[in-house]
């Protein structure tokens, strides 16, 4: 009789086990849609156990920087939507601007997804020379007719561009070339023909610069303004400058200044899926094509619509030269950001402070009370089921 009073006993723990971790798991559960923080000109700050992250692994992240030596200039981590971790080097502050390089290849490309919603642009598919009917064209055929919107967006034009395997000091860069020129656009789009659109993969700035050249062609402001209408404002950012080129076209590659917080913002956009604050900024579909995979450049790295994409992990990436990060990181709720003036070979240690971040994540969750009741139906069910088959050799 005690046998079967015992065994009914465990079936019931066994039971709630199965009933209550769900429960728990849902609460650890931290998608984006649960994101309902969005900052303004302030942004509050929280401790990472208040969002899940261990903060001694951020302090050996911080120890480890300190270590290298690494010429950073500022850090943002955010969880939720919230800072758990803000630090900067050589007196710049959180209202400091850097330029941040080849970041703004996604900036421009949010642009590019704020015009199509808004009507400026009718979809990716668009030739890319229809918004240009009134320039003369040399080096034309059936392959640069065919370059589309969508192929600009994922460096895959087709045209005769290297810009990645040489010195920017040299000048047979392409880029050094193109920005020289009295007229970038026209250098671009002279360009021959090599590939069918779609089938090469070519990192290109003048790809960058062109998508800057389509939203001023399309909004009639420059991109800048247009920036400052429909992304600036309603982000509450503010930048320190956009170079432009000798037509009065920012660069939709580089040279855009702006703070670290700017940059997670950008990020936070993306990881709710477009939406800020209950509006929506970019569409859903935009963010989702911009961060998926169009074009393969090594086995570990794919382009989506200038962003970078992890295929080993749920991670996307803004980059730019000297240590210039934009990281998202959905699965985790996580946007990181990372300015430096990493020059020299092995001052870069971006990937080391990422691994200390999702390390944190781990260890944090780990201790996190949500998970404390499962521990601990867990050790009753173990000392329950220990004293059954104990009484049941006694009997």
């Amino acid at each position: 009789m005690k046998s079967r009073v015992l065994q009914s006993t465990l079936f019931s723990v066994l039971l709630l086990l199965v009933l209550t971790m769900p429960v728990y798991a849902e609460n650890l559960d931290l998608s984006s849609s649960s994101i309902t923080y969005f900052p303004d000109d302030a942004w509050t700050a929280t401790t990472p156990e208040e969002q899940g992250m261990n903060s001694a692994v951020l302090d050996e992240m911080m120890q480890f920087i300190e270590d290298q030596d690494a010429p950073l200039r500022g850090l943002v981590v955010t969880r939720n939507g919230y800072i758990v971790k803000e630090v900067y080097w050589a007196y710049n502050t959180a209202n400091s601007t850097h330029h941040i390089f080849s970041c703004t290849k996604s900036f421009t490309s949010t642009l590019i997804g704020i015009a199509l919603k808004e009507g400026f642009i009718d979809n990716v598919s668009q030739k890319v020379l229809d918004f240009f009917p009134e320039m003369t064209i040399q080096n034309m055929d059936s392959r640069k007719g065919n370059m589309t919107l969508e192929h600009v967006l994922t460096m895959t034009t087709g045209l005769d561009w290297n810009e990645w395997n040489i010195s920017y000091d040299d000048p047979t860069n392409m880029y050094r070339q193109m920005f020289e020129s009295p007229n970038p656009i026209q250098f671009f789009l002279d360009l021959r023909s090599v590939y069918d659109p779609g089938t090469h993969w070519a990192y290109s700035t003048g790809a960058s610069h062109l998508l800057s050249a389509i939203i001023q062609k399309t909004t009639g402001m420059s991109t800048r303004n247009f920036a400052e209408q429909y992304l600036f404002g309603p982000l509450n950012i503010r930048i320190g400058g956009w170079n432009i080129d000798p037509q009065g076209i920012n660069n939709g590659g580089t040279l855009l200044y702006v703070s670290p917080r700017t940059m997670a913002k950008l990020g936070l956009l993306y990881l709710n899926n477009g939406t800020w604050g209950g509006e929506e900024i970019l569409s859903e579909d935009y963010v989702t094509q911009a961060t998926t995979s169009h074009a393969n450049i090594r086995p570990d790295t794919d382009y989506g619509y200038q962003w970078w994409i992890d295929t080993t992990s749920d991670i996307f990436s803004a980059r730019g030269s000297e240590g210039q990060y934009i990281f998202v990181a959905p699965e985790y709720n996580v946007v990181a950001t990372i300015t430096a003036r990493a020059d020299e070979p092995g001052e870069d240690v971006s990937g080391e402070i990422l691994e200390y971040i999702l390390q944190s994540i781990v260890e944090g969750a780990g201790s996190s009370l949500d998970i404390l009741p499962i521990v601990a139906v867990t050790a009753g069910l173990i000392g329950i089921t220990a004293i059954v088959v104990l009484y049941q050799r006694r009997s």
